[in-house]
């Protein structure tokens, strides 16, 4: 597999009709060394990580991870979005999952949209709008890393990510979710790499979160999984700063972002430039 493999669950079609292009799977699932483990990870704490979120569809059960970041926004991969073809028959789930992935959501979305920017790699972000808010606490949302500062110090080589996901583990099981710690191996101006040596994101994971800890304790969300090669060998993740203020713009939703964090004058796919 190559790197540019998408991280979407390969799944029967039915309502939906995914492209060829997303039932692609991105690695082996041969490898049984551990039931615990999202290629090097574990089973989340009930109650935890609370507002990280399955995309499932009629008929299909889960199809990709995401974020809510408020009651009624949630990000995701753009190719996830892509593949939707009738919003109707999408649902968000809230939860930590059911083994096998053949579940609905309990939340049906009336808006979704992939930032225009994207054409297979970069820009890999989208979001949905929720008909009726998540009934999460306050607490359960983690904030977008936005302000230059912080992306500098979230994005070392070595920094450790919290990457969540319902996608595929070590034993084939999907639908549970399970989290991974993958250290950052690199940056562009608009996305990370990291993991490897077992430590991934995998299929049915894409538009999940990428989770850092500032050295204050706090958390941010600085990316969303989007493409890698074989599972455990580490993948791609989009930065969200740099699509963050189109998101707000394009969903219509106010999504309490610091002030000056989308100045009038900013790029609607680009406000974070780093070499």
């Amino acid at each position: 597999m190559t790197t540019k493999t998408l991280k979407t669950l390969a799944v029967a079609i039915s309502s939906l009709s995914l492209s060829a292009t997303l039932l692609v799977g991105c690695g082996s699932s041969t490898e049984q060394n551990s039931e615990s483990s999202i290629y090097g990870g574990s089973k989340t704490t009930a109650g935890t990580w609370q507002n990280v979120v399955s995309l499932t569809q009629s008929d299909m059960g889960i199809f990709c991870t995401g974020t809510a970041i408020t009651p009624t926004v949630v990000v995701t991969a753009a190719h996830c979005v892509e593949a939707i073809e009738y919003l109707a028959a999408v649902q968000v789930y809230v939860g930590s999952g059911v083994s096998g992935g053949a579940y609905l959501g309990q939340y049906t979305i009336k808006k979704a949209n992939a930032n225009p920017a994207y054409a297979g790699y970069d820009y890999d972000v989208s979001y949905v709008v929720l008909t009726k808010p998540l009934t999460l606490p306050a607490s359960a949302y983690i904030p977008v890393a936005t302000s230059n500062a912080e992306i500098d110090e979230l994005t070392k080589v070595g920094k450790l990510l919290r990457v969540i996901g319902f996608g595929e583990r070590n034993n084939g099981d999907v639908g549970v979710k399970f989290q991974v710690d993958a250290p950052v191996t690199g940056l562009n101006k608009n996305e990370i790499t990291a993991g490897g040596s077992g430590k991934d994101s995998c299929q049915g994971d894409s538009g999940g979160p990428a989770f850092a800890q500032l050295a204050n304790g706090q958390w941010r969300q600085l990316g969303v999984v989007s493409r890698g090669g074989s599972c455990g060998q580490g993948g791609v993740y989009g930065l969200l700063a740099v699509s963050i203020c189109w998101v707000q713009k394009d969903s219509g939703v106010n999504l309490g972002l610091a002030a000056g964090t989308c100045p009038a004058s900013a790029s609607a796919q680009s406000r974070v430039a780093k070499n």
